[in-house]
């Protein structure tokens, strides 16, 4: 597109301009090795590296305009760069958010749009809430942990980012939902990306709340900082959703937000809640208790957290103007995303269900709902992040001692650090690392099958950890990984030995 910085500088926040004031811009980018013929190259500054010191090889590689935050620097480029657009703002992130709005026509206008954020929880609840919004004729895309997905299917796309992409990733995704045919989307808002600005300039249709407890300290080193900046989703948000269990932020949202809000609860009479829960083979049954009227249903749905995340999406639902019945209708057909709470039941002999859990208070939620199941033993399988604070490696351990049969610890997305690294440090948190039930596998895959070869007849073999997604990363690369397919290999295995033995 031609852009004019004429018209652009009514919707942008530009303090210098050197150089062409019309030029013509065809993609937006944060790291130069994506720059192309007529990109835009945002300046960067993180905490590893400066990106102004990659402006010369993004115009190498064919930017025509560099926008940035260091203005002496900038200044001193152009008189090298004569023909490239360059562009002084005081904040790169805003920029490049105020930007992705822009060159995307402010698309996310034209979508209803749903951000949820918390601890745990973030993604089951954009799923449910797709589901419940597709059945009630709003085609609905959600973006997070799960992908990137329209209101039919998922979509072929490059994550840069574990959750919430980065500004210009996020509103060509928003173009292409729209453009392919949806009329709402759900997403993951993290801690970080809101801090990070990539969600600037976005003001939600639905802001939900799930729950909060540590995590991200690496990140944000502070349990104030880490809540202060989910909270900040709260001030771009029309309507609030608010969990009035959690003890982390509830109360806080509820003092500061002004707008239309609901409450929801398992423990409490809130606007939406629910009552007599009780969990079975196939699901859970429950009453479901509006402001006019009260609800039994049995919905596909384990865990008392994951009735919690039903009852968010249900609410966001009334928010964007469903009719009550018309959701309750819908409930039965619920669908959560892959890798939660998702149980395996294809292999005789084996019950299996892979969770997500990565944090110790959600370790224990899948726990106890797992242990609600009928099962003869528990084999449960944890892991410690080399990608995440390493203090809270043992607390996973501490978070499940005593609360099953056979304990293997694994390693998720080790990074840079080393796997028997990351897996003693879990294991550190058993009051008796050495114990016999307690087995350590640095290698995920490994641990899987580990976990398997512990079961027998009747038992439960309980998988957490970050197995979903597609990938691992592993000393700075996305190396690809399928969870589902690491189980599949473990029954091919033993099926081949069973051949050979006979």
């Amino acid at each position: 597109m031609l852009f004019s910085l004429t018209t652009a500088q009514q919707h942008l926040s530009i303090t210098s301009i050197w150089g062409p004031e019309q030029t013509e811009v065809d993609s937006l980018c944060y790291n130069s090795s994506d720059a192309g013929k007529n990109s835009a190259f945002f300046c960067i500054i993180g905490s590893q590296a400066d990106g102004h010191e990659y402006a010369r090889e993004a115009i190498k590689n064919g930017a025509s305009m560099i926008v940035g935050s260091n203005k002496p620097f900038l200044e001193k480029l152009t008189a090298h760069y004569p023909s490239v657009t360059f562009l002084h703002v005081a904040d790169s992130k805003i920029a490049m958010a105020e930007f992705s709005i822009f060159f995307h026509n402010f698309v996310h206008h034209s979508l209803k749009t749903i951000g949820v954020t918390g601890t745990n929880g973030k993604t089951t609840v954009t799923a449910y809430t797709r589901t419940l919004l597709n059945r009630l004729n709003v085609p609905t895309g959600i973006m997070g942990t799960a992908g990137m997905w329209d209101h039919q299917s998922k979509l072929t796309f490059k994550q840069t980012t574990p959750t919430t992409p980065e500004a210009p990733d996020l509103h060509a995704i928003f173009e292409r939902i729209y453009q392919n045919g949806a009329k709402a989307v759900s997403l993951e808002a993290t801690s970080i990306a809101i801090e990070q600005q990539r969600l600037h300039g976005i003001m939600f249709d639905v802001g939900i709340h799930t729950n909060l407890s540590p995590e991200h300290l690496d990140f944000h080193e502070t349990m104030d900082h880490y809540k202060q900046s989910k909270l900040k989703l709260f001030l771009q948000s029309k309507q609030a959703v608010v969990n009035l269990d959690d003890e982390g932020m509830a109360d806080d949202i509820l003092a500061v937000f002004k707008g239309p809000l609901l409450t929801y609860s398992i423990e409490k009479k809130a606007d939406i809640y629910a009552e007599q829960i009780v969990p079975d083979e196939t699901g859970t049954s429950l009453t479901i208790v509006t402001q006019h009227n009260r609800y039994d249903i049995h919905v596909p749905v384990f865990g008392s957290y994951n009735i919690s995340n039903l009852l968010a999406s249900f609410c966001a639902c009334m928010h964007l103007g469903m009719e009550e019945e018309h959701i309750i209708a819908q409930l039965p057909f619920i669908e959560g995303p892959e890798g939660r709470f998702q149980v395996i039941d294809h292999y005789p002999r084996y019950k299996i269900i892979l969770d997500y859990a990565h944090t110790p208070d959600a370790l224990e939620l899948v726990i106890e709902a797992a242990k609600k199941l009928k099962h003869r033993r528990l084999i449960l399988m944890l892991t410690g992040i080399g990608l995440r604070d390493p203090l809270k490696r043992p607390k996973m351990a501490k978070a499940a001692e005593g609360k099953a049969d056979a304990f293997v610890v694994s390693v998720d997305h080790p990074g840079f650090v080393d796997r028997e690294k990351v897996a003693d440090d879990v294991v550190s948190g058993f009051s008796d690392p050495h114990a016999p039930n307690v087995y350590k596998e640095p290698l995920r895959e490994h641990a899987i099958h580990r976990s398997l070869s512990l079961s027998e007849e009747g038992d439960l073999v309980l998988i957490t950890g970050l197995g979903f997604g597609g990938y691992q990363h592993v000393n700075g690369e996305q190396v690809p990984y399928d969870e589902l397919q690491v189980i599949q290999d473990f029954f091919d295995k033993e099926k081949a030995q069973n051949i050979v033995s006979s």
